[in-house]
């Protein structure tokens, strides 16, 4: 008999400390040999080491598949993550989109492709800030002597060997400042003049308070700011600085924050609380959904990760009234580490492992081609309805993810998962909540409290409702 085929999947560079050795020892524990289409395979987790790179070079002999985590902050795996494209290797997620992608064009397409029963919240681009007063101009210029001095300084850090190149300083001054009368003719030619805060919270949110005033780019939940009143708007987009910013109505009171996991066509929503402290941010409630809501959040989730090749993604929505709200789902690095997600990280592992088994054994299509004119084309038909436009979206996004495939991979490789996570948490996990603690940002002297605290919630209400936990949505 054959030997089973081994298929490599490689992870990049991530700071997902607990996740990382939850899969490895999740995956020796369960020692699977997986059979597909009459044969048999092992698999191998391994890592995509950064040395130097050639041109050229095809990088997808290294893997059957890539878990990219690190585009967004890493340029060397950036770059290196787009030569794999180049080479056809498979990723998740797609580091093109991965790289450009984020909010706004997120929002935009998200706001075409609503059902009629839920709606996007009014959202809208703002200009970056341009200093205007005297004093917001000189402090922004001494702001860039400070940087260039930094920049142009060596040994700063040593008083008595510290040199400033200052001929360089100056001249870069000299230059910035020419420059900067260019860019006065750019702003006039091409920006709108007036005081377009004042129009945008009159005319397209009609004074109503609250707001909330976004970056355009970048996640980790960073500058969002809660905004009042029109003076607290001044206030705060004055602080911007250069960064492109959103202005997005507030949707207050909500009833329900939720944060949905994405990992290919597993939709697992979790309660999200933003306001608590990072390792609170996800309640240990499982939410029970209405089976049509769930239906609709699930198409949204797929969608936007369908449409821009993303297959480990994270979605969050606002429920008013009845009403499901989007709010953010440019997230392809969602947090994953047990600290976060306590009693729905053993769900997630196990997601995963499904996912990404199925990817590199059946050397899933992750097609690196992006269909965005078929898409674009139906969304901005004018005399579709709103309703055509969501099957539409659903109806492609199920096609993307094989589901009826990937259904009959797990019915023949991971049905009875559910039991083996339930005895790997007995026997094993203990030694992930230990692991969590060392790599936490929870301070060394706390390490023993947070552990028994992690432990009483994982024994008290994960352990005794395991396979609730372990379903990635129960109904109402």
């Amino acid at each position: 008999m054959a030997a089973p085929i081994t298929r490599k999947i490689a992870l990049m560079a991530s700071h997902d400390w607990t996740l990382r050795a939850a899969m490895r020892e999740f995956l020796d524990f369960l020692d699977p040999t997986l059979t597909w289409k009459g044969k048999k395979y092992r698999l191998e987790l391994i890592r995509a080491i950064a040395k130097p790179l050639e041109v050229g070079t095809d990088l997808s002999k290294m893997a059957d598949l890539f878990v990219d985590r690190t585009t967004h902050w890493n340029p060397y795996y950036r770059s290196w993550a787009h030569q794999a494209m180049n080479s056809l290797a498979r990723m998740v997620n797609h580091s093109y989109t991965f790289a450009v992608y984020d909010k706004h064009s997120t929002y935009d397409i998200m706001s075409l492709s609503m059902h009629p029963d839920d709606r996007f919240p009014k959202t809208v681009l703002l200009p970056q800030f341009h200093p205007w007063s005297d004093d917001q101009k000189k402090q922004a210029w001494w702001e860039f002597e400070q940087r260039l001095i930094t920049e142009n300084t060596t040994l700063g850090f040593d008083e008595h060997r510290r040199q400033t190149d200052w001929d360089k300083v100056k001249s870069a001054l000299e230059s910035a400042k020419l420059a900067d009368k260019r860019e006065e003719i750019i702003r006039e030619h091409f920006y709108e003049a007036g005081d377009y805060l004042k129009d945008t919270v009159e005319k397209v949110f009609k004074n109503r308070f609250p707001l909330y005033l976004k970056k355009a780019y970048g996640g980790g939940g960073g500058k969002v700011y809660r905004i009042d009143s029109l003076e607290e708007l001044y206030q705060r987009y004055d602080k911007t600085g250069d960064e492109a910013f959103h202005l997005q109505e507030g949707i207050e009171p909500f009833d329900v924050f939720y944060r949905a996991m994405g990992i290919g066509p597993i939709i697992f929503p979790m309660v999200f609380q933003p306001d608590k402290p990072h390792h609170e941010h996800y309640s240990t409630e499982k939410p029970a959904m209405d089976p049509q809501m769930f239906h609709r959040m699930e198409s949204y989730v797929m969608f936007i990760n369908s449409y821009h090749r993303w297959t480990y993604n994270s979605y969050e929505c606002l429920l008013k009234d009845g009403k499901l709200h989007p709010i953010d789902f440019a997230n392809a690095c969602p947090d994953s580490q047990f600290i976060s997600l306590h009693v729905h990280f053993p769900l997630l592992v196990c997601s995963l492992m499904k996912w990404l088994s199925f990817c590199a054994v059946t050397q899933k299509d992750m097609k690196i081609d992006l269909e965005m004119t078929r898409y674009l084309k139906f969304l901005n038909a004018p005399k579709r309805s709103q309703i055509k436009k969501f099957e539409f979206c659903r109806k492609n996004s199920e096609a993307y993810f094989e589901i009826d495939t990937f259904q009959e991979f797990c019915e023949e490789n991971f049905k009875g998962i559910e039991d083996r996570m339930i005895q790997y948490y007995d026997e094993k996990f203990d030694d992930i909540i230990r692991f969590a603690m060392e790599f936490s940002n929870f301070p060394e002297t706390e390490h023993d409290k947070f552990y028994h605290q992690y432990r009483e919630i994982m024994e008290k209400q994960w352990r005794p409702n395991a396979r609730e936990y372990l379903k990635p949505v129960i109904f109402k």
